[in-house]
């Protein structure tokens, strides 16, 4: 005899399972990895010399080996508030034309020998990094001699990037506490401190960290000066359009007879 399925029946074990994974999932995802705190970082786009400044750091030395190909060397002009002429002389186009897009001169088979791995397109890594994170990733390179490249990284654990800021911002040290790595006990590093001292003070090479992610965002929202310059218009348009909508609205119906008035009249 075939018994016949009743969701009913099954309802309490199905509850009960659901909240058994939820509980589980929720453990697990708060003690598999003690993750680092981000450093704070607030990026003004109507700053124009922070982009400019960033700008200078990410053309000339990040394109070394990562691309921007999503955009091209004229279209930063207008980011950056310069005209083409005062592009060319401030930034330059590194040898390439004036409409190119951004793509960098070291080979990728080189690179691939050296680090393993092809470096990632930057156009687009403010959207899926935060801003917080980018910040802390540049900010946040320590020696380790066991990777290959003789750095580590405290938000990128095992990062194929060498420290290309170690002249700038000196050599650091980690921070190191008792934590978790893929639910694993290990000693995580949650922050750095100072080794060396490189060519610029903290305060210095912080505020260049924040005008290169400052100018990423930028590369990564291109159009979100012009979003907020238009917005406050767009929505008085709408207000207008809803204030004319509700006086016409009122006109109309003032005008239209109910069939109550209209047997009335007629009566009449």
């Amino acid at each position: 005899m075939t018994q016949k399925y009743s969701p009913r029946r099954h309802r309490p074990v199905l509850a009960l399972a659901a909240v058994l994974l939820a509980t589980c999932g929720a453990a697990w995802g708060s003690v598999a990895s003690t993750v680092p705190p981000l450093r704070p970082i607030t990026v003004n786009l109507q700053d124009k010399a922070a982009l400019r400044n960033g700008a200078l750091y990410a053309v000339h030395m990040c394109v070394a080996c990562h691309s921007l190909q999503g955009v091209r060397y004229s279209s930063l002009a207008k980011v950056l508030g310069l005209s083409r002429a005062q592009f060319l002389a401030t930034i330059g186009t590194n040898g390439q034309h004036y409409h190119d897009t951004i793509t960098s001169n070291m080979p990728a088979a080189l690179m691939e020998a050296y680090v393993k791995i092809a470096p990632p397109d930057l156009t687009v890594i403010a959207e899926r990094r935060s801003p917080a994170w980018l910040y802390t990733y540049l900010t946040s390179f320590y020696v380790d001699p066991s990777r290959p490249t003789g750095v580590n990284n405290t938000v990128r654990y095992n990062v194929a990037m060498p420290d290309v800021f170690a002249s700038m911002q000196g050599l650091q040290k980690p921070v190191v506490v008792e934590g978790l790595r893929f639910g694993s006990p290990a000693k995580v590093a949650v922050g750095v401190q100072p080794l060396t001292q490189g060519t610029m003070t903290k305060a210095q090479f912080d505020q260049t960290a924040r005008d290169i992610v400052s100018f990423l965002y930028a590369v990564a929202h291109p159009h979100q000066q012009e979003r907020e310059r238009l917005g406050p218009w767009i929505l008085g348009l709408f207000l207008a359009l809803s204030i004319l909508t509700y006086l016409l609205y009122k006109l109309y119906w003032s005008r239209v007879i109910t069939s109550k008035e209209r047997w009335w009249r007629i009566g009449r």
